[in-house]
């Protein structure tokens, strides 16, 4: 079973990596797969956060940072050194590589999780946000594919545990305004 879903995930990774492929897709999935030309965006919206939604704003500010410290760190230095899948960069010597093929392994797509626990903590938070913020999400996580890094499993692995990050955010912010909200009455 496992080689199976293996086959087909690389199956999946050369048909978006080789095929679904063009010369504007090729400068678009280069540019928003860049953490350095992404992270800027972020930093305007956390500051918009803090400024324009009062104590929700900075709460979620907050817990945001600290989520996705955390999961970034946990991709990084346990998950990914205990599955150790090499990277489609590396493994596949057809691979079209369109960035540097990176250090560290494969699954989880650490991008995927940082970026899935973003839209779903802020969705769930101010639903308003809901879509840019998903589609920013997958477009950053199909990037990862495209430019040949990560296989679809990864991807997918990243968006289930950076989800999963988003809601337990969620659930902390809520107490957390609850604990203010019940210190200012009392």
């Amino acid at each position: 079973m496992l080689d199976f879903l293996i086959s087909i995930d690389t199956i999946l990774f050369h048909f978006i990596n080789s095929y679904a492929i063009s010369g504007p897709a090729d400068i678009f999935f280069s540019f928003i797969t860049e953490s350095k030309y992404i992270w800027p965006l972020y930093g305007v919206l956390l500051s918009i956060l803090i400024v324009k939604f009062g104590t929700r704003g900075r709460i979620a500010s907050i817990f945001l940072l600290l989520t996705v410290f955390s999961v970034d760190l946990f991709s990084t230095h346990i998950i990914k050194p205990y599955i150790g899948r090499e990277r489609p960069c590396r493994a596949l010597s057809e691979t079209r590589k369109l960035v540097p093929c990176g250090p560290g392994q494969s699954f989880p797509s650490t991008h995927a999780i940082n970026n899935a626990c973003i839209a779903v903590l802020l969705s769930l938070l101010f639903p308003f946000m809901r879509i840019p913020l998903c589609i920013m999400a997958f477009l950053i996580g199909y990037s990862r594919i495209y430019v040949g890094v990560h296989y679809p499993i990864d991807v997918l692995g990243g968006f289930i545990i950076g989800s999963l990050a988003g809601i337990s955010a969620f659930f902390l912010v809520k107490k957390t305004e609850t604990f203010i909200i019940k210190r200012s009455l009392s």
